[in-house]
């Protein structure tokens, strides 16, 4: 069943951060209905929303706008009737009967019927529909027609009984505010899907809680997504430094990998820190079946200097782990490490991250938080293109566990179906604000974590 949102009709403050929240959050399909806007105010709001998630909006006006934008469709009306000429992108339309349904079925991608139940955004607009005339209408009433009208959490269950496709939600969303707005849109999305999606950790323990799988499960947990785990090694640190790790053995790891993988969904996995070849080997062999995003942070030596790996597991990581994986997200250390060359500027990051990239057949992402300078800068090079990430420097002590947080944050956006440029761009906010929230705590004698929070 899936979930499609219609806009309010009129413009309001805030409404590009609200769209772009529910897009962020998973939403696969968005509505653009403004018909009374003039096109320039609409052109402005299609311009707020990032490029990556153009594909998922369908306009109900303006339709060349559709074409201009690279939008996902159109929706047919009385105002606009028409597609533009050689239009081949999505297109629906409003139904009000059980007849046009049968017409308009075979002209497009999916219709709505409407209103099926008594309008929330449309006072006194009262549905002409009864239920058993719409359970007698089973045979008419598919994956194509989306229900329409006065729909709300309690009445999704009825409406996948009687075999819609799909609800379009507009009153019970825009009716919600503040910081209700988002957790409602995703509880809505847990009744529909009836799930979430799930990010797997493979990665070492912190017992202090700052670092590795617990971090990750923080991560995940903010963003709404369910974290499963398979814990590499156990570490003995805390927030002064690390005191040894001892790795599980192989077989472990793999059957830790396996039983997640034989009884969850999972949409994105995040690897940390793999200490011995055998280790990485196992954690391939695991995933030789998975198709998902996978995100490497490849924790080669902690903040204090402390190796977190063998000497030897490196020329396996590299030629085995670190093809299989989408994104790989060193820091400086890391990548000069990888690469053979020193890094003193962006210019030398985008340089290595290109270098690593084409000689993986991967993603890189280079974290560039200990390059001198008051402001910061990650580089991505991601097909064939940059994207830097740049922010103020935030001054704190307290950065326990910032790549575990980061690469986490990675795949638990990933997992909400974000594109790989604005799923970092996520995770970076979130880690931004994380390190921010955290900077005046004092959480151990050490390098303190970063204060995890509820997206």
């Amino acid at each position: 069943m899936k979930l499609i949102v219609i806009s309010r009709p009129d413009f309001f403050s805030g409404e590009a951060e609200a769209l772009n929240a529910l897009l962020h959050n998973g939403l696969e399909r968005l509505h653009l209905r403004k018909p009374k806007a003039k096109r320039e105010e609409l052109e402005a709001l299609i311009r707020c929303i990032p490029k990556a998630y153009r594909k998922r909006v369908v306009l109900h006006d303006y339709h060349d706008l559709a074409i201009k934008y690279d939008l996902g469709g159109i929706h047919l009306n009385q105002r606009n009737p028409l597609p533009p000429e050689g239009y081949d992108g999505i297109l629906s339309c409003s139904c009000h009967s059980l007849e046009e349904v049968k017409y308009c079925k075979t002209k497009y991608s999916y219709v709505f019927l409407s209103p099926i139940y008594d309008s929330i955004s449309k006072t006194g607009y009262h549905s002409p529909f009864n239920l058993n005339d719409l359970h007698a209408a089973k045979d008419l009433i598919d994956h194509q027609v989306i229900a329409l009208g006065g729909i709300n959490e309690s009445r999704v269950e009825e409406l996948q009984n009687l075999g819609f496709g799909g609800v379009a939600i507009l009153g019970d969303i825009w009716n919600k505010e503040g910081t209700d707005f988002v957790a409602h849109f995703r509880h809505l999305m847990r009744k529909i899907y009836k799930s979430v999606p799930t990010v797997l950790s493979i990665a070492g323990s912190d017992p202090s809680g700052g670092a590795g799988i617990q971090a990750d499960l923080k991560s995940a947990s903010a963003f709404g997504v369910f974290a499963a785990t398979a814990i590499t090694a156990v570490t003995v640190q805390n927030t002064k430094g690390v005191w040894s790790v001892h790795p599980l053995p192989p077989q472990v790891v793999s059957s830790q990998i396996q039983a997640v993988l034989d009884d969850l969904s999972v949409h994105a996995i995040k690897i940390g820190m793999v200490y011995n070849e055998a280790t990485v080997l196992s954690i391939v062999t695991a995933l030789q079946k998975y198709s998902g995003p996978i995100i490497y942070d490849p924790v080669l030596i902690s903040t204090s200097g402390h190796k977190l790996m063998s000497p030897d597991v490196l020329q396996t990581i590299s030629q085995e782990l670190i093809p299989r994986c989408t994104l790989i997200t060193p820091n400086l250390h890391e990548a000069q490490l990888l690469s053979n060359s020193s890094i003193n500027s962006v210019k030398d990051m985008e340089w290595v991250a290109k270098s690593l990239s084409e000689q993986y057949k991967t993603a890189f992402l280079i974290k560039g938080g200990h390059l001198n300078g008051m402001e910061m800068c990650d580089v991505l090079y991601y097909n064939h293109q940059f994207y830097h990430y740049a922010s103020p420097k935030i001054n704190s002590q307290n950065l326990h566990g910032t790549g575990c947080t980061l690469s986490s944050a990675i795949a638990s956006t990933l997992s909400l179906k974000n594109p790989l440029e604005e799923a970092i761009r996520l995770a970076k906010d979130y880690v931004s604000q994380a390190i921010a929230e955290a900077s005046d705590l004092n959480i151990g004698h050490g390098q303190g974590p970063l204060w995890h929070f509820f997206t």
